[in-house]
């Protein structure tokens, strides 16, 4: 029996998500509420960068969402209580787990790169072109246009990920308490960008508060989620060597060259997909193949 099946999940990792969760209904409930139901209302505010975006949030004339969309929104964070649960501590890797979390790690790959394609002004208040959105057209852009497929853009990729990387650990019979944790408040942190509609020029002003809940949210969400995958590459590769310290090196790389291209060429959603791709790619590989050295489930 692994050491990960004598534990019981940590009383802290249900705190952890119960503070997150209660924390994030209260933002939504007395924060949040004004500015997605009342300060989008007039054509003026929906105009950014020139277009006039006809239903900005998704919820122009059907306040009713708004309380929906939080009720829904606070159960699928608290949901991670069980994602921990049931799979980085559960007994054994059942066929239910395995297939849940591989049809996700698919659904969660084609759906970031399928959305990253659809439509969205340019700086002219045309449909942008291909090469605008390798340029310039970032993934909350988009959601200005889709405000619900990119809410489900941050859902899907924070589950699928998540879910994902606690299979990996629980495969390999690794378990990193600072993995879990900062893989939880990179999870939680998309839900900040997601609810904080990207708009243009002005998210160029860090003074505007907004604007900085929604860049926070979204850099902290990318660098918390990639963490707990390096920490257990490096902490294999450093034991083990072969194939564990290459998928290190390569994937270290890509978030380098990631870095480099949104310093160079600037953020697009085809940029910021490039880590995400490479996660999912990698957690595939991990959790559904034998290309790396497999241990005892």
């Amino acid at each position: 029996m692994s050491e990960l099946q004598k534990k019981q999940m940590p009383k802290a990792y249900a705190v952890l998500w119960g503070v997150i969760a209660a924390a994030y209904a209260v933002w939504m409930t007395f924060f949040m509420r004004e500015i997605v139901l009342v300060r989008y209302e007039t054509p003026q505010a929906r105009t950014v960068d020139g277009y006039l975006y006809t239903d900005i949030t998704g919820m122009i004339g059907r306040h009713w969402l708004y309380p929906v969309w939080v009720v829904i929104s606070v159960a699928t964070l608290l949901l991670f209580i069980v994602y921990i649960k049931k799979i980085l501590y559960a007994d054994s890797l059942g066929k239910f787990a395995k297939w849940f979390c591989l049809a996700g790690a698919v659904i969660g790959c084609v759906y970031v790169v399928v959305y990253g394609l659809l439509d969205a002004p340019d700086k002219q208040g045309e449909i942008a072109s291909f090469g605008d959105k390798l340029k310039y057209i970032t993934a909350s852009m988009i959601g200005l246009m889709w405000p619900w497929l990119f809410r489900v853009w941050g859902v899907v990729a924070a589950l699928t990920v998540f879910t994902n990387t606690m299979y990996c650990y629980r495969r390999y019979n690794f378990n990193s308490r600072l993995g879990v944790i900062l893989g939880s408040i990179g999870c939680a942190a998309i839900y900040l960008t997601i609810n904080c509609p990207s708009m243009g020029d002005d998210d160029k002003d860090f003074s505007i508060p907004r604007c900085s809940v929604h860049w926070a949210g979204a850099l902290i969400f990318a660098a918390c989620c990639a963490a707990p995958l390096i920490i257990f590459l490096f902490s294999k590769g450093r034991r083990e060597k072969g194939r564990f310290l290459g998928a290190f090196i390569i994937f270290v790389a890509l978030l380098v060259v990631m870095a480099v291209l949104l310093v160079t060429v600037g953020k697009s959603a085809m940029i910021e997909n490039i880590p995400m791709v490479a996660a999912y790619i990698l957690l595939i590989t991990l959790n559904f193949t034998d290309f790396y050295e497999k241990k005892a489930e």
